[in-house]
Parts: C-alpha cells; structure tokens; sequence
C-alpha cells in the first residue's frame, strides 16, 4: 500500500519545524497536555485568593509592627502568585472556555492592576510572537556596545541599574507597568485605545477601589495608625515586592551566558527564540508550585497551551527531546550572582554576552541545534538517545524523516513506472 499519492514528491513532505510541538510531542501528548479542568483551575484561583485576603488582613491589622511586615512580604508573593494565574488565563490555557479566561484573568489581574486586553498586546502578540528579538521582543532585551556607547549618560546610568543587584526594584513598574500594562498609550496600544479602554477602565475603578478598600480595611481594624501607615504596609510594600518578583523572573526567564538574543529577524528562528532563547530555573524551594512551575519556561514557549499545573510533565518531555539545548539551573544567590554580572551588554554578531567596557564574560554561543553538533543531521545516523521512541532525531528544516524518504522514493518510481 502507497504511503504518498502517486504525484506526492519528496518535497512535499511535510516535516514539523525544529522546537514545535510536532516535533517533540505525539498527538496524543499534546491532547493530554492541552487538556485543562475549570475545578482544578477554580480551586487553584480560589485557595491563592483566599491566601492573598488573609495576608491582607494580616498586614494591616493592629498587631505588631513587625508582623504586619511580614505580612505584607507574603501578600506580595501573593499578588505575583495570583497574577500567575491571570497569566495563564491570558493564554487561554487555565481553564477550558473562552469566556472563562477573559473573566478569570481580570479577576486575577485586579491586585497586580493590570489591563488584560492590554496584557495580551504586551505578552501575547509581541513577546511570544518573537521572543528574544531585539526590537519585537522588549522585555530585558540587551543593549548592544553600540547602542550603550551612544546612549545618554542618564540611559546609560539606568541601564547599569537595571543589569546590577538591584535592577528587578525599579525595572518593572518604570519600563512596563503604568504606560503599557494599564493606560493605552505606548507606540503598540494607542492606535487601537478604544479596544482597550473597557480593560482600562476597570483596572482605574476595580483595582482602584481595592486599594482604596485596603485602607477602609486597614483603619476600621486599627483605627489608631495613620491613614499613610496603613497603605504604606497594606499596599505599597506588598505591590513593591510583587513588582521586584515580576522583574525577577522575567529576567532570569530571558537572560543567562548560555540564552542568545537575535538582532534580525532573518536569523531569527522558532527554536532560538523559544528552546534555546528561555531558561529552566529550578528553584531550591517546593512550596511554592505556581512560581516552581512557571520557572519551567521553555515548555511555556514551545507550548503556551499547556496549563501552567502541566507545565512539569511538559518540560520533561521537551528535555527527553532537546537536553543538550536547555539551559538549565539552580537557583542560588552565587548563581544569580553570575548572571547578572555576566549578562550587561550582548554582542549581536558573535553571539556572545560582555560587560559594559565590550569585554566577554561568557563563550559565544554556537546556535548550531545539540542535534547537529552531535552529527545526528544525517538521514542515515542513529537515533538520538534524547530522543523519545517513535519519533526518531530531529531534523534541520527541509529534511524528510528515513520512512517518510523511503517511501516517497518508492512511490515516485512506481508512479514513473
């Protein structure tokens, strides 16, 4: 029995490109990773929730000043645990229906008062779009030597901060949060202002009347306190610690020796961006699940589908594919240490990261596949042991699998015959 049509060529084959989800997932794995559960979902959203009201309550409570500190640290966790949660929803990939994730992500979008049609143009559309692109993808994009050199000295100053110890304090809320996450009036939102005006809106008169609330909260449980006292630790310290997390990870999602960043778009490509353009960060704690999880982020990139509570078994299956091309590990102080001194400018060209004087901190990377540089490109090489049974290698864009070559051979001789 012919496995082509009789007029079906070998160029006709068609092969899922490197780093896509055909090319490391069955169709059944993909189905069974894509799948989500509004209860889970719904108790996830409401255990944070909960969680999130109880550290409020506790910050602003009439306890110890010191504990309401505390407090107010673990409702900004909570802030970026919950906004987690919007960030799923935001793909449509927490609970099943559409209608479900638009609410869903308001809901989880109030304390972090973000826009969810807003979000969607920032995350969504650009940064998934091309992730790692410099001048597409803006979030924690290098500088060039170049652009550095030729920036003013208060760009420079601020870039410095930016790459230091304490860049995730300010970065954040100055470069993201007001003026492309809640008011429509970046280069990429203004245009279309009327779309996003209703998720402006009630960011301005939801999450603002939360904020107002905290400080009803605040002085009908400690009358006492002032009313500055009260939102200094009710909301201030809490929407500070959620911002510096937010910046955190997204920095230590993006940038490290080993991830590339990509000045044009020729060279840009599915598997650079997206496998070998993102970092798996594995944290030294295990009770936090949704930030462990979203610390999986290649898998995030490959799939954005796949829930964020399936995001481990995805991840494991993206390594069994592509091991040698993720950048993987742990997190500590010291290592994070290296990151950020290593990670200043990136030099374009070579591929390769440098400090603020040009000099390189890191090898270049070789953006040559792990599958390649192991000679595994050939139709007639082994399979590769990263490689998951029945998929056999990888291959480069254009190449056939052997079945696939084999049999379009022998369909293109019979039909000649």
């Amino acid at each position: 029995m012919n496995v082509f049509p009789a007029e079906m060529r070998l160029q006709d084959v068609v092969v899922p490109k490197l780093g896509t989800p055909g090319d490391w997932l069955t169709a059944d794995e993909r189905k069974a990773l894509t799948t989500k559960s509004l209860r889970r979902g719904l108790t996830i959203l409401g255990i944070h929730y909960a969680l999130y009201l109880a550290t409020l309550v506790g910050a602003v409570a009439a306890l110890p000043l010191w504990l309401n500190l505390l407090f107010a640290v673990a409702n900004g966790a909570l802030i970026g645990l919950i906004f987690l949660i919007g960030h799923d929803t935001g793909h449509a990939s927490f609970v099943p229906g559409r209608r479900w994730n638009i609410w869903l992500t308001r809901i989880a979008f109030t304390p972090c008062l973000h826009s969810r049609s807003l979000w969607d143009v920032v995350h969504n559309r650009i940064h998934h779009g091309y992730a790692n692109l410099k001048g597409f993808d803006y979030v924690w994009a290098p500088m060039s030597k170049a652009e550095f050199d030729n920036a003013s000295w208060a760009r420079r100053t601020l870039e410095r901060i930016y790459r230091g110890p304490f860049g995730p304090v300010i970065y954040y809320w100055y470069e993201f949060w007001m003026k492309k996450l809640v008011l429509p009036i970046s280069p990429e939102s203004r245009g279309e202002w009327r779309k996003h005006l209703p998720d402006t809106l009630y960011v301005l008169v939801v999450g603002g009347g939360m904020v107002a609330l905290i400080g009803v909260v605040g002085h009908l449980l400690a009358p006492e306190r002032s009313l500055a006292l009260t939102m200094l630790i009710g909301w201030v310290i809490p929407f500070a610690v959620w911002n510096y997390l937010m910046a955190l990870s997204i920095f230590l999602q993006h940038n490290h020796p080993m991830v590339p960043w990509f000045a044009e778009r020729e060279e840009w490509t599915f598997y650079g961006g997206n496998i070998r353009g993102a970092a798996h960060v594995d944290l030294p704690f295990d009770f936090l699940p949704l930030f462990k999880w979203v610390m999986l982020h290649n898998a995030h990139h490959a799939l954005p589908s796949v829930p964020i509570y399936k995001l481990t078994e995805a991840q494991t299956k993206l390594i069994e594919a592509y091991g040698a091309d993720i950048v993987r590990y742990k997190f500590t102080l010291p290592a994070y240490r290296n990151v950020y001194r290593a990670c200043k400018l990136f030099d374009y060209e070579r591929k390769q990261w440098t400090d603020f004087e040009g000099r390189p901190t890191a090898e270049p990377i070789d953006m040559t596949p792990a599958i390649e540089r192991a000679d595994l490109g050939s139709v007639n090489a082994p399979a590769s042991p990263t490689r998951r049974g029945g998929r056999g290698f990888p291959l480069r864009p254009g190449q056939v699998r052997p079945a696939a070559e084999e049999a379009a051979r022998k369909t293109t001789a019979s039909s000649n015959d």
